[in-house]
């Protein structure tokens, strides 16, 4: 893993690994082509402080009108979202990369016989799903770059993003102003897919978790019904799931942190959007519609993909418990017991992703997320 001959096994759809070598990341590829994205990235990243000085000046004026500050804020938090993400996956790397080892060298899997077809029909759910989201997330892109081309001709500016700016672009020449265009829109290009490598990233991390303790908790209907192979037996799956728990702490360690930020800027990002979508009335303004609607799907399946996955994980934990008392242990009580106590309490204790330590990401929080959205948007129109 981590070689240009020898891809991480985790990215296990073929447009992951390049996603992973373009998009500035490169946690799973440490190529030259691999750095020389990275330096581009932050090159290209540049362009953003002009976003943060037309924000900052933005918010500064008193008149500023609640649609503006909506529109503004969309561009703006999007930046601070994925920076926020990059940010927690480099604080994290040397972890990642241990874990990612450990589901690349499938080194338990031949506890299972059925191993490779648990994760094949896993892989193929999981890879119908974020093959759409990047469907979505590449024509909202696209979308983006012809409005915002179309806007800018038709307002004659050199970028309508940018309200302000710290120079007078008016008396440019047209092929600076091109350039000018063609530069924010590579910036914003890698940007979007540095937003959803990272999203990737964590997504994949949670999918081959929970394929490895769904191997596990089916290799138990294989248990042998000799008391020296059952005991056998159950130490090496003691020994499967410590190990599986280990790197889902790891996991655990790095949502706790970047969860929370991302579900700060999220609910932020969902409000506006749902904000602008409530007060498009006219027909002129179809396409902020049509923009702010992708939006708001792409964020609540990014959210709900990760508390779903939490929820799938923390039951098929707990259903390890199950598995392993369904093994013919009374045949050899005394020799088996030790290994059932362990397997049965490292069930009993909670995997529990937390947000910051305070609060438990699950699909109940994605439904009360959802509802105290739906509450601010309605607040938030009553101040229009």
């Amino acid at each position: 893993m981590g070689t240009a001959n020898q891809p991480s096994s985790i990215c296990f759809l073929r447009w992951i690994g390049w996603m992973d070598t373009i998009n500035g990341i490169h946690l799973h590829d440490d190529s030259r082509l691999a750095r020389a994205f990275e330096y581009t990235f932050y090159a290209l990243q540049l362009v953003q402080l002009l976003n943060g000085y037309n924000f900052a000046v933005l918010c500064s004026n008193d008149t500023i009108s609640l649609e503006t500050f909506a529109e503004q804020f969309n561009q703006f938090g999007g930046i601070l979202l994925t920076l926020s993400r990059v940010i927690a996956i480099n604080i994290y790397r040397p972890q990642l990369k241990d874990t990612a080892e450990f589901i690349n060298a499938y080194k338990f899997h031949h506890l299972n016989e059925r191993a490779e077809e648990i994760r094949a029909g896993s892989i193929h759910n999981a890879g119908r799903f974020l093959s759409t989201l990047l469907a979505v997330q590449i024509v909202t892109l696209i979308f983006w770059f012809v409005l915002t081309e179309l806007q800018a001709h038709r307002q004659d500016v050199l970028l309508p993003i940018f309200i302000y700016l710290p120079f007078d672009a008016s008396h440019w020449p047209l092929v600076a102003k091109v350039a000018f265009r063609l530069y924010a829109y590579l910036a914003y290009a890698q940007l979007m897919l540095t937003f959803f490598g990272s999203y990737i990233i964590t997504s994949s991390y949670l999918l081959t978790l929970t394929i490895e303790l769904r191997i596990l908790n089916d290799s138990y209907a294989a248990a042998p019904t000799d008391p020296q192979q059952l005991v056998a037996f159950l130490k090496e799956r003691v020994v499967y799931k410590a190990a599986l728990l280990q790197h889902i702490r790891t996991i655990k360690r790095h949502m706790n942190g970047s969860v929370l930020l991302e579900l700060l800027f999220i609910v932020c990002l969902l409000a506006l959007n749902g904000l602008r979508l409530c007060t498009t009335t006219t027909t002129s303004d179809l396409s902020e519609l049509a923009l702010s609607s992708s939006m708001i799907l792409i964020y609540l399946l990014e959210l709900f993909q990760y508390c779903w996955q939490v929820d799938e994980m923390e039951l098929l934990h707990e259903g390890q418990a199950f598995a392993v008392y369904s093994t013919p242990w009374t045949g050899a009580i005394m020799q088996s017991k030790p290994f059932l106590l362990i397997t049965i309490r490292m069930a009993q204790v909670p995997l529990r992703f937390m947000c910051g330590g305070m609060y438990q990401l699950s699909t109940e929080l994605f439904a009360s997320v959802v509802q105290f959205i739906y509450s601010l948007i309605m607040m938030l129109l009553q101040f229009k």
